[in-house]
């Protein structure tokens, strides 16, 4: 006869795995609840960012420093980023050290907006090779993009190392195959000269039309002139050189975004 009020024990063994899914349950909530949390200050942050920047929105402007001083990385590096791109010069100053002290944190964004600024110099300082390969290392390190490719344009030049084809190939692969236009432009070339990489057309004009779809101008003048003179193994097809051709205009007039 069943006793009423009996309660049966489970066996530990089952007891702690029930515990464990319970708890890897309430992680990947946790977790999930905390990324949407993360993406949606980073948009927030984007948006102040824009605005003080684009605008000159002394409220996002505000914003944006309150939370940098409260010690946000991500918050320090978007105000640096505004702020230097302004053409004041004092504001220019105190977006550098914004990004020094995010970059400082690790904030991998800071260490590429540095790096970049390092690579391309400006009115205030010379290009220096040395800190931009410091910054694009640290920062592709921590999955930014738009710094693998920059490192490999410096692997692809030197800047005060020795050239290296096939490292300056795995770097524009990376970016690539994260949605960077003109990475896939640089991937293309070391496809079509083998510099780096194997030659193969096949890959070359792949990469280049992978481009073109995202309004690289060069990509798609590259497979303008494939038509017109039958190379990358592309048969000539006046047709298709005329359309490529309207193509790159009608690009350089938006062309795509250099990260």
């Amino acid at each position: 006869m069943r006793r009423h009020g009996h309660r049966r024990r489970l066996h530990p063994v089952i007891a702690a795995a029930l515990v464990a899914v319970a708890v890897a349950a309430g992680c990947v909530g946790g977790a999930s609840a905390w990324r949407e949390h993360a993406s949606a200050r980073h948009a927030q942050l984007a948006q102040w960012q824009t605005r003080a920047g684009s605008a000159a929105d002394e409220e996002a402007l505000a914003a944006l420093r309150k939370a940098a001083r409260a010690g946000e990385g991500a918050a320090q590096a978007a105000l640096g980023e505004a702020l230097w791109a302004s053409g004041d010069a004092a504001a220019h100053a105190e977006g550098r050290d914004w990004l020094k002290q995010a970059a400082g944190a690790g904030d991998a964004r800071a260490h590429f907006v540095l790096g970049k600024a390092a690579f391309l110099g400006d009115a205030q300082r010379a290009p220096d090779a040395e800190a931009a390969w410091h910054h694009f290392e640290l920062a592709a390190a921590a999955g930014n993009t738009g710094a693998a490719y920059y490192l490999g344009l410096l692997h692809r030049g030197g800047y005060g190392r020795t050239p290296d084809p096939a490292a300056a190939a795995r770097w524009f692969e990376q970016a690539a195959d994260a949605g960077v236009p003109q990475a896939m432009f640089m991937l293309a070339n070391a496809y079509r000269e083998g510099a780096g990489v194997p030659r193969d057309e096949v890959r070359a004009v792949a990469w280049y039309e992978a481009a073109a779809e995202r309004e690289h101008p060069e990509s798609i003048q590259a497979l303008a002139m494939a038509y017109r003179y039958g190379e990358l193994g592309l048969k000539p097809d006046e047709g298709s050189f005329r359309a490529h051709l309207a193509e790159t205009a009608h690009a350089l007039k938006h062309p795509a975004l250099s990260p």
